[in-house]
């Protein structure tokens, strides 16, 4: 029979679970698209149709908001589509890892750790070389913070669950 504390999971724990269900499924989404849709923005941008692809909304923005746009879409451009089809497919071993890790399963906490460290393998393969100021720290950091904390709960829940048994007196 279980008990309370064993039951319940900590407000703490469902909040990380639900962030990481919605990056996951963020990510699911706009992974597809990106793949999709990326060599047709490369080709736009090779034939010079920025301004044209951004309609009236091109005039309302300003000198700096135009050349970070510019910059942005040529950076884009340049990154191979297979990219956003494994992100997209890494992405859907996360969201398996966490809809498990809801159903307090620790095979979850695996698939979505193995998951999370092969996003950043593909990001470092694909992504970082090309971009001048990379996020591999920022991304790393945010990556091992989550895996920290899922990693704890587990622990805790295991601990819960386990109670160290005292020795018998004699």
């Amino acid at each position: 029979m279980e008990t309370t504390a064993q039951r319940k999971r900590p407000v703490g724990m469902t909040i990380l679970l639900v962030m990481s269900l919605i990056n996951a499924c963020w990510n699911i989404f706009s992974g597809f698209v990106s793949f999709l849709t990326q060599p047709h923005v490369a080709k736009m941008f090779e034939n010079g149709q920025m301004e044209e692809s951004m309609g009236p909304f091109w005039g309302t923005m300003s000198d700096e908001m135009k050349q970070m746009m510019t910059d942005g879409v040529k950076m884009l451009s340049q990154i191979d589509p297979k990219y956003f089809l494994f992100l997209a497919i890494l992405f859907v071993g996360s969201l398996v890892g966490v809809i498990q890790m809801f159903k307090k399963k620790k095979t979850g906490f695996h698939i979505y750790s193995i998951s999370q460290l092969l996003i950043l393998i593909n990001a470092s393969v694909f992504l970082y070389p090309k971009q001048p100021q990379s996020g591999f720290v920022s991304d790393l950091l945010l990556t091992l913070i989550f895996i920290l904390l899922y990693y704890l709960y587990f622990k805790r829940m295991e601990m819960v669950n386990n109670p160290p048994q005292s020795p018998e007196q004699p």
